[in-house]
C-alpha cells in the first residue's frame, strides 16, 4: 500500500515505505556467513562437530559401562 489514505482532514500513510530488505530465511543467512567470513565459518563449525561427537561418545559410554 503506497497511496495514502485521506480522510479529509489527515491523510494517513503520507510517507510510508515498504521495507526494501528481502526477506531471509536460516539458510540464505548461513551461506552468507560462510561466504563472507569463511574462517569462523569453519570454526564454528568443527565446534558444533566435536560438541556432537563429544555428547555421542558420552552417552555411548554411559550404556556400555553402565
Amino acid at each position: 500500500m503506497n497511496t495514502p489514505y485521506n480522510t479529509g482532514k489527515v491523510e494517513i500513510g503520507k510517507f510510508y515505505q515498504k521495507d526494501s530488505r528481502p526477506y531471509m530465511d536460516a539458510d540464505a543467512v548461513l551461506l552468507q556467513t560462510a561466504f563472507l567470513d569463511p574462517e569462523n565459518y569453519r570454526k564454528r563449525h568443527l565446534s558444533e562437530v566435536l560438541y556432537v561427537l563429544l555428547f555421542v561418545f558420552t552417552l555411548f559410554g554411559y550404556f556400555l559401562f553402565k
